[in-house]
């Protein structure tokens, strides 16, 4: 039996990357879902594109800006409308803007902080009440959300904030038997990633230089493998795995590490 059989999921930021993939991956196992975007066209073309793989797929769309507080409240009353009874609420939108720390406008701060963090926050605490018991809401982080890398100072303050509202969340929750879990990806091939390369400090590159690419396609299959065994912290590969236990153990090596490797860029 598919373990999302016939269960509620909503999912934010599903009109491209790793939101579409985990849509898509849930319908298939026969998943009831709402995609949330501010991209309503994209969405649409998400839907289409589901119901060619699966002409029994249940999906309906409702646009939101998770940056606008007045939207997400719209949105989840429009959510909860549709499924009172809520199996799974992912919340994967975000996005990011690398660059030298003196170079990034303020507001670029703000925005990581409004889009990735409290829209996760917002949405959540209007749905929680209609979440329902053995039910799961996941968030997604980065590595970056639990190492900080040169050039993500504004990503990665709204990332870690993430992995610190789960952890939060995992004890408040437990009583009500629902799951909290945190994915965690590292550089995925994604519309978002491309968008990010056009602003990367040269030594960000340099650091992601010798990864391989994940595509938006496993890192799906890891998230739902994960929450299928209630793991709280996804990791998806074996690099990011590594680094997030390293990091962990022995954090001054893993700054010596990336260190060098910098230091090695600025002299390019």
């Amino acid at each position: 039996m598919k373990r999302f059989q016939g269960k509620n999921i909503v999912i934010t930021g599903a009109s491209k990357g790793i939101g579409t993939e985990i849509a898509r991956q849930l319908s298939l196992q026969g998943a009831r879902l709402i995609l949330v975007s501010r991209d309503m066209r994209a969405l649409t073309r998400v839907r289409e594109d589901l119901i060619t793989e699966n002409k029994n797929a249940q999906i309906e769309l409702i646009p939101c800006d998770l940056g606008d507080l007045r939207q997400i409240e719209v949105a989840a009353k429009k959510i909860i409308s549709i499924m009172p009874s809520i199996d799974g609420l992912v919340n994967n939108a975000g996005y990011a803007r690398p660059g030298y720390f003196h170079e990034l406008p303020i507001d670029e701060f703000e925005k990581a902080i409004t889009v990735d963090y409290l829209g996760a926050v917002r949405l959540t605490r209007l749905l929680i009440d209609a979440i329902a018991t053995h039910g799961f809401i996941s968030v997604t982080s980065s590595v970056v959300g639990y190492m900080g890398v040169f050039g993500y100072s504004s990503y990665a303050g709204a990332k870690f904030a993430l992995i610190g509202f789960a952890e939060t969340l995992r004890q408040e929750l437990a009583e009500r038997k629902i799951q909290i879990s945190v994915l965690c990806p590292p550089d995925t091939q994604t519309p978002g990633y491309e968008e990010e390369n056009k602003t990367k400090p040269k030594e960000t590159l340099a650091l992601s230089a010798n990864a391989k690419l994940m595509t938006a396609a496993d890192v799906a299959k890891k998230f739902i493998r994960g929450v299928s065994k209630g793991k709280f912290i996804i990791t998806c590969n074996f690099e990011s795995a590594m680094l997030y236990r390293l990091h962990g153990i022995m954090p001054s090596l893993v700054f010596r590490i990336m260190m060098s490797m910098i230091n090695k860029a600025k002299k390019t």
